[in-house]
């Protein structure tokens, strides 16, 4: 956890499609129903997790190494949610 409150997990994507529009549909729906601001990152390149265009733009490949960050009041539920989208191994 960061100092400001901030949640913060590494996820690998083993969807052998990668973060493609249906994963990256379900997770900006999902992360709508949370309070909490949601970000992806890929290497420098970072997502509104609200955002499905930008979601798609992070070009997460299978075997890519994200980083998800999550902070607001309900972050530890949205982090178990969202974070189970990204690392499972087909469409959810």
């Amino acid at each position: 956890m960061a100092g400001n409150g901030t949640l913060r997990r590494h996820v690998t994507i083993i969807n052998p499609l990668g973060l493609h529009y249906r994963p990256a549909q379900v997770f900006s729906e999902l992360a709508k129903k949370f309070q909490s601001r949601v970000t992806v990152w890929n290497g420098s390149t970072k997502a509104d997790g609200l955002s499905l265009m930008e979601l798609i733009l992070l070009v997460a490949l299978p075997g890519a190494e994200l980083v998800l960050e999550v902070e607001g009041g309900d972050a530890e539920e949205a982090m178990e949610n969202l974070a189970g989208i990204l690392t499972a191994p087909g469409d959810p």
